[in-house]
């Protein structure tokens, strides 16, 4: 490794990292999470479709984030994040352009297919590696600050759709969508680093004396964890990636049906889109607060009171949701756990399975959550059409909810990355001495 800078060139070099981490999110989860829900209603109508055949282009969506992320890891080391970002430019855009001259509903999933592989190559797994990577100390609050991209993401999409729709062209906000894209992911690529190591700094911007005072920081600063075979036999990452599988059904079911629930309950389309903007904001502080209680006692505690609440909140909306007063209310609550999943799942892998193998392992335990996403939207869709109606589609999400935040509160550091940790610091204890 290179000589290691001072601590000072590392805060403005790693804040700008997360920034920059942010303004991709923006794209690759604001428009592809909050434009699907919107575009739902006006593709319906006009390809006459069954509501639930429409709502299986978000679980193809989901489905090909979730497969193609378990080799984007290896994508990263071999093309880096510029290489794979270019990619995702191309391929992400690709689907909004394909919506915007769509005519069929066999061009929606071809769109989503496109989409959804450029998702991957420039979402969860870059976004999460990216503060994961550059911060220990401040991994939390990092981690919340670039997943609250969602909120101006999905104001961007919402205003953008909604206009569009309320002039009687909606396809042309996918093609506007499209070409903001482009430019983000494509500009991005050429200034995103992966991790501080590969350009002479470590995590939090502490010196090699410094790391080797914790465990914790030596184990970053060498870069020690378990790797993929390994992981897999452990307890930890089953509870993790079950617990993340589980919130696909609580979390994506609801968000993307919600704009069919408020409409078919005499709510306009701008106002749907307004409350799915506020559950950006409402996310964003969940977001934050969960990057906050990160910090301070783990992710499993924030994880698991964040989602607790959601699960009550959906019981309320299932009640009373059609005041809107209440609605917002416990919108908030709901939103505010929405992509918690992201802050707490991720510091979880790194602080429990180890930072060394992030990419790699975090591709494993993210596989289950597109997956019920992906069953969850034309589940609660279905459910919603039947006997149970709405009711029995909210009840459900909550069951869900509870089960995951349940699984992850038994989620504890593994053994053996401790007792790497501990050794790592030895080492570079050793090492300071030496020098």
């Amino acid at each position: 490794m290179d000589e290691v800078k001072k601590s000072s060139p590392f805060f403005a070099k790693g804040w700008f990292m997360v920034l920059i981490a942010f303004i991709v999110g923006v794209v690759t989860q604001g428009f592809g999470l909050y434009s699907f829900s919107m575009f739902k209603v006006p593709m319906t109508e006009m390809l006459g479709a069954d509501p639930t055949q429409v709502a299986l282009g978000f679980s193809i969506f989901a489905l090909v984030v979730g497969f193609f992320s378990l080799i984007v890891g290896d994508i990263v080391e071999k093309i880096k994040v510029r290489g794979a970002l270019i990619l995702s430019a191309f391929l992400f855009s690709g689907g909004f352009f394909i919506l915007g001259f769509m005519t069929e509903l066999w061009m929606v999933y071809a769109a989503y297919v496109v989409m959804g592989l450029g998702s991957a190559l420039g979402g969860m797994i870059i976004l999460s590696g990216i503060p994961s990577n550059w911060f220990v100390k401040r991994r939390g609050i990092a981690i919340g600050i670039t997943w609250c991209a969602t909120l101006p993401g999905s104001y961007i999409t919402t205003s953008i759709i909604s206009s569009a729709t309320a002039g009687g062209d909606w396809q042309q906000a996918a093609i506007t969508l499209g070409i903001i894209a482009f430019v983000v992911l494509f500009l991005a690529a050429f200034i995103l680093r992966w991790r501080p190591q590969d350009i002479g700094l470590l995590p939090d911007g502490v010196t090699e004396a410094e790391a080797a005072q914790e465990a914790v920081q030596a184990g970053a600063a060498k870069l020690v964890g378990l790797d993929r075979k390994s992981a897999l036999k452990t307890a930890t990452f089953w509870l993790i990636a079950l617990s993340f599988a589980l919130i696909g059904i609580g979390e994506q079911g609801p968000l993307q049906n919600f704009p069919t629930f408020l409409v078919g309950n005499g709510v306009d389309l701008g106002t749907a889109g307004m409350f799915m903007t506020f559950l950006a904001f409402a996310g964003c502080c969940g977001k934050i607060a969960a990057g906050l209680i990160v910090d301070k006692v783990g992710p499993r505690w924030a994880y698991s009171s964040i989602n607790y609440a959601a699960a009550v909140a959906l019981i309320v909306i299932m009640l009373w949701g059609t005041n809107l007063v209440v609605l917002f209310v416990a919108g908030f609550f709901f939103g505010a756990a929405l992509s918690s999943s992201a802050v707490c799942f991720s510091s979880a892998t790194t602080m429990y399975l180890g930072p060394k193998n992030f990419a790699q392992i975090y591709g494993l335990v993210f596989l289950g959550k597109p997956i019920f996403d992906a069953i969850g939207v034309p589940l609660l869709a279905a459910i919603s059409g039947s006997a149970l109606g709405w009711n029995g589609a909210f009840i459900i999400a909550a069951i869900f909810v509870v089960a995951s935040a349940t699984c992850m509160l038994f989620a504890k550091k593994n053994k053996q990355l401790a007792a790497m940790e501990e050794e790592a610091a030895k080492e570079l204890a050793a090492k300071s001495e030496a020098e």
